[in-house]
């Protein structure tokens, strides 16, 4: 929900101000009627009492200033709302959350890039040197503007099946909570898939290699 802007809010503080003044305007114009009929004497003989008219006087005059001040208030909110915008709603604020990882992800290419680990990390990872027997590197071209600008290139790294000599170096990512894996399965695009390999050191990880190759 969008949030008032300053102008915004004395706006409608004035217009508050405004209908309070024409409420005790009113109060007093009824109060002032009250004392000006009043009556004196017995249950026989009654005459009118000389009452106080000032409320109606008072009363009047804060009315007439209420009204006045709440059509100055409508006019200056109309100039204010159509050209001051509405203050865009409060970032929703993330919840602390625990670490549920360590989620490891063999990384052969651009996700070493300090820049890309920062955008889809909120900051640099803990990265261990490894390799991945069996695979060979290719290249692909990408398309996606958003994976292009995060990386600075089109022209990404991509693994496909080789030989048992062959051997991919690159290093595992140290990922410590679930929506981290999560940015990097919405930053490789469908050239891509996730699976599951072990790597030269022993150790299990995530790694990404050519869709057609699964």
């Amino acid at each position: 929900m969008s949030r008032l802007s300053p102008g915004q809010r004395w706006v409608v503080a004035l217009g508050g101000f405004a209908v309070l003044l024409l409420v005790v305007g009113l109060v007093g114009i009824v109060v002032g009627v009250v004392h000006a009929s009043a009556v004196c004497g017995d249950d026989e003989y009654t005459v009118p009492c000389p009452g106080d008219t000032s409320g109606v006087l008072w009363g009047g005059v804060l009315a007439v200033l209420g009204l006045l001040h709440l059509g100055l208030t409508g006019l200056a909110g109309a100039v204010v709302w159509s050209t001051t915008p509405t203050v865009a709603p409060r970032p929703a604020r993330r919840p602390r959350i625990e670490p549920d990882g360590p989620h490891r992800v063999f990384s052969y290419g651009t996700l070493q890039q300090s820049a890309v680990q920062d955008a889809l990390f909120d900051g640099v990872v803990r990265t261990e040197p490894d390799s991945l027997p069996g695979w060979r590197i290719d290249h692909v071209t990408i398309t996606d503007p958003e994976v292009v600008r995060t990386s600075g290139s089109d022209r990404h790294p991509i693994l496909r099946r080789g030989t048992a000599e062959d051997r991919v170096d690159g290093a595992v990512l140290v990922l410590g909570f679930a929506w981290q894996l999560e940015a990097v399965d919405a930053y490789e695009v469908a050239d891509y898939q996730r699976i599951e390999v072990t790597l030269a050191s022993g150790t299990t990880a995530w790694v990404y290699v050519a869709a057609d190759q699964v």
